[in-house]
């Protein structure tokens, strides 16, 4: 019995023995004073005389496998932060121990002229990817936008519209706040890039979303902006000036044209208050502002004279109050030409349509935006937005139209319209939101009321040419229209417990269209008369209620919320003139579903479900026959339904600290149910009961079901050399099966027959780019790009070529010389295949820029756009009902000579702010999300 206690004791002691010589294990997770999780910190452990070195990986965790000593201090340092020593008494426990999280401060002293390296560029957190724009050098003087493009999934076009993931970027803030009612260019494009902290790319569900956590609908891709806490303080700007002139050559006796430029930016922080003025003048194809659907910028087609001025203003009127909003204006006139071949799909009766068209426009916008965020208390929350916006456009065209078929010319005509129009917009929305106390109980209602309004003027004038006219020749078309639109959301969230919630929501949308169409012809007297057949005044009302309940569970790993939604919606319409009414109804009983999975702090997964409706617009609903275009007249149908979208997304993102490796991807599928479609009818050349549809192609709109498409993007970024190399595959895929319906009116009978189409549509885009950057030696990216555009027909259709190849090869970049030099170029070779007429342009835009002055605040560039003058615009839609081909012109080859002048005050890198090439992990502008993260707790404590 004792050799047992004495063989106990010996088999302990040698225990004993072997965790002393093996040691214990110490965790840890380095943060920062918010509370973020910091990767790449030096952490060094010190025991006597030894010492033992790690780094804290992507989530700010750090371990020592095999710890001996009782005693042992910690020295923890990163790049932006002051560095700090802790010293710990541990006991003579041998097992692991888990130390309190280590808080590392913003560093307090400048830094100059440090080229740092260690820089973690991308944080993922659901629906926000944060890029820090330390790690994504640029040239002093540079616009934000220079450094957007050199992010991983994001893309600007040479009109400024940004896409991130394959997905329209529709609104722009400046920390956290919109900027200029939310207008991409203007933030990035007039913004300095060393002005600028880091750059957040969000998935925006709403202000009432961000408030209460309740999801619904599609997000929108959300710009923000944040900007280096010193430059809140003291003013930045830029002026430019140059002149130039066309250099193509000269055909008729025309004489190359004068090119100029005039631009000005100013902005002017002083704590809360932030004031930004711009203006713009050119006819360079280049416009300050938006004001049609995001990603709409004006495109590089025609030739553009642009006149534009805006304002922006937000401060802190007291601690409760907050208020920004913006003034924009915009006056443009637009030269455009263009050809059009179209192939309009029929199994028994196929034409071709050739136009060819010279028109002008002169635009005038207006845009007013203003918010005011009132907080009285810890608990309340309040936000009023009132906006107007004003549209008129001035438009004349003259060309000509060609319709035949295989055997016979069916109409061929010229034409010449006049027209204007006028569209005043104004609204005001109120966001309500209470916290019932600190455990989660939230209330929130929204409420909107808007007016919509439209006014338009139309003179098509037609001359027939060996054809029979088949619209009246000389029409006077006046729409006036107007749209009441009344909102409101109600939600509500009940906690259940410490992780899980029930949510309630509640949406009412009424919108009540009017819409009075008068048309006069003119007769041979030189009089007018009213033409009722082509009048009417109609009247429709949309009305959707939805309601939803939702179960919602929030994990650190993750999150979800699975719930229902029950929505009845209602198309009432009426028409004054002829007495007709019509009533449609609908319901629709959905799951709605969000899930989030969180991998990591840099690896994230994501998918979403929800359920939507869209309305039918006027002139799909209004029974009157538009004959503005006289061989494509539309006739609307007041029987249409609502369409119905059921949509899935699935998002996966993910960053490799240690490789430097990006990797984002998206899917989505929609399904609609009583899609509206077109059906399209070829009437006969002597089509007795409506000799005006003789030889035309018609248009009616019916309810289908059978409509899908699907779309998937996808970057793989991978650094080389402390990223001053990066290799970028971008893919983009898109596929549609459209449904459509033709028809065919017999020319002996007069009977119809419909035949179903359904048009399965693939875009597929793979592109390859590699960046070259050294920070003052080259920046440069050669790429290429290949797109498939084809489309498949269930009612074949011999001779039309609907399979379309466009190869783009290409190089931009920028070399810098001799210090202040640059030369930059931008080159792209384009390879149109199956187009019919087109040439395979090379485009080459290049300029050569001086920099002088104190500070390098000024600059001189000589300017050559188009150098061979081959710009030209090639493209091609294709759906069930036709195929077709455009060209249109383009600006050619200009010089011109710019003057550019840098403003700049108090505005100098100060605590907590660095460079372009310098990190700054601690920097984040007031108004983005809050940081999450955070380490483990527990574990002894630290003096």
């Amino acid at each position: 019995m004792k050799l047992k206690y004495y063989l106990a004791i010996l088999i302990l002691l040698i225990t004993v023995q072997s965790y002393a010589q093996t040691g214990r294990v110490i965790k840890g997770t380095v943060i920062d004073s918010t509370k973020q999780t910091i990767p790449g910190a030096t952490v060094k452990l010190l025991t006597g005389a030894d010492s033992l070195i790690t780094g804290t990986d992507a989530n700010g965790a750090f371990i020592f496998p095999s710890v001996k000593a009782s005693q042992i201090s910690l020295i923890i340092s990163s790049i932006g932060y002051d560095p700090i020593r802790r010293r710990i008494m541990l006991d003579n426990a041998v097992t692991p121990v888990i130390l309190k999280p280590i808080i590392l401060k913003n560093s307090s002293t400048t830094l100059s002229t440090v080229n740092i390296t260690s820089v973690n560029p991308v944080k993922i957190k659901e629906d926000t990817v944060e890029f820090n724009t330390a790690a994504y050098k640029v040239r002093d003087g540079a616009m934000v936008e220079d450094v957007i493009k050199k992010l991983p999934g994001a893309d600007v076009d040479n009109n400024g519209n940004v896409t991130f993931q394959g997905k329209t970027v529709s609104k722009v803030r400046v920390n956290g706040k919109d900027f200029f009612g939310g207008d991409i260019k203007t933030a990035t494009q007039n913004l300095p890039a060393d002005a600028v902290s880091t750059v957040q790319m969000i998935n925006d569900y709403g202000d009432q979303a961000n408030l209460t956590g309740i999801k619904s609908g599609e997000p929108e891709t959300v710009l923000n902006i944040n900007i280096k806490p010193s430059r809140n303080n003291g003013y930045f700007g830029q002026l430019s000036a140059g002149d130039g002139r066309d250099a193509i050559p000269q055909i008729d006796g025309t004489t190359d044209q004068n090119r100029f430029v005039g631009q000005a930016n100013l902005f002017s922080f002083s704590g809360d208050r932030q004031i930004a003025v711009l203006g713009n003048l050119n006819n360079t194809n280049t416009s300050l502002f938006n004001f049609g659907p995001p990603g709409s910028q004006m495109p590089a087609n025609g030739i553009t004279t642009a006149r534009s001025i805006g304002f922006n203003y937000r401060d802190s009127w007291s601690k409760k109050l907050t208020v920004y909003g913006s003034y924009s204006f915009a006056s443009n006139s637009v030269n455009l030409t263009s050809s059009t071949l179209q192939n309009n799909i029929s199994v028994a009766d196929p034409s071709t349509n050739t136009l060819k068209s010279t028109e002008h426009d002169t635009k005038i916008n207006h845009r007013f935006t203003f918010n005011m965020e009132y907080k009285p208390d810890t608990v309340n929350y309040f936000k009023i937005s009132p906006s107007f916006s004003y549209a008129g456009v001035n438009t004349s065209v003259t060309g000509s139209n060609l319709l035949a078929n295989d055997t016979a010319t069916l109409s061929n005509y010229n034409y010449k319209t006049l027209s204007n129009s006028s569209a005043p917009n104004y609204g005001i929305n109120v966001l309500y939101n209470h916290r019932f106390n600190s455990h989660g109980r939230d209330f929130s209602v929204n409420f909107g009321v808007g007016r919509s309004t439209s006014r338009a003027y139309d003179n098509p004038v037609y001359t027939y040419i060996n054809t029979a006219a088949s619209a009246p020749l000389d029409q006077f078309i006046n729409t006036n229209s107007h749209t009441d639109t009344v909102g409101a959301s109600f939600s509500y969230i009940e906690p259940l417990s410490r992780r899980s919630y029930f949510q309630a929501n509640y949406i009412y949308h009424r919108a009540y269209s009017v819409a009075d169409k008068v048309t006069d012809t003119l007769a041979t007297d030189g009089s007018t008369n009213n033409y009722p057949l082509l009048s009417n005044n109609y009247n429709f009302t949309l009305t959707t209620n939805r309601f939803g309940i939702n179960y919602r569970f929030i994990e650190k790993k993750y999150n979800y919320v699975i719930g229902v939604v029950a929505q009845p919606t209602s198309l009432d319409g009426y028409s004054p003139t002829t007495g007709l009414s019509t009533s449609k109804t609908s319901f629709n009983f959905t799951p709605d579903a969000h899930f989030v999975y969180n991998f990591s702090r840099s690896q994230t997964l994501s998918a979403n479900y929800t359920g939507t409706t869209n309305s039918p617009t006027f002139s799909e609903l209004q029974p009157v026959t538009d004959f503005s275009n006289a061989s494509y007249p539309i006739t609307g149908n007041p029987d249409l339904k609502p369409e119905f979208n059921n949509t899935f997304s699935l998002r996966y993102n993910k960053f490799d600290f240690a490789s430097g490796n990006v990797f984002f991807s998206n899917l989505s599928f929609i399904q609609t149910d009583n899609k509206i479609v077109a059906n399209t009818i070829t009437y006969p050349a002597n089509y007795t009961p409506n000799a005006k549809l003789s030889n035309t192609i018609a248009t009616q709109y019916l309810n289908a079901n059978g409509y899908y498409s699907a779309s998937g993007f996808y970057v793989f970024a991978k650094p080389f050399d402390n990223r001053r190399y990066n290799l970028f595959f971008i893919g983009n895929v898109s596929y549609n099966n459209n449904i459509s319906y033709i028809s065919n009116v017999d020319a002996t009978t007069f009977d119809m027959t419909t035949e179903k189409n359904i048009a399965k549509t693939l875009v597929y885009t793979q592109g390859l780019r590699f960046r070259v950057d050294i920070t003052d030696v080259i920046d440069a990216e050669p790429n290429t790009s290949y797109t498939i555009n084809s489309s498949q027909n269930s009612l074949n259709q011999p001779g039309i070529n609907d399979n379309f190849r466009t190869w783009n090869l290409g190089v931009t970049g920028k070399n810098y010389v001799w210090k202040d030099w640059t030369l930059s170029y931008d080159y792209t070779k384009t390879f149109y295949y199956n187009y019919k007429g087109s040439t395979n342009p090379n485009i080459l835009n290049t300029y050569i820029e001086r920099r002088f002055l104190k500070s390098k605040l000024a600059t001189f560039r000589l300017s050559a756009f188009d150098l061979f003058n081959q710009n030209t615009g090639y493209s091609s839609t294709q759906n069930g009902n036709y195929v077709t081909q455009t060209n249109v012109n383009r600006l050619g080859r200009y010089y011109m000579l710019t003057f550019t002048l840098r403003l700049q005050k108090n505005a100098g890198k100060g605590q907590g702010d660095h460079g372009p090439g310098d990190h700054g992990p601690g920097d984040h502008g007031p108004g983005g999300p809050p940081p999450g993260g955070g380490g483990p707790g527990g574990g002894p404590s630290m003096d």
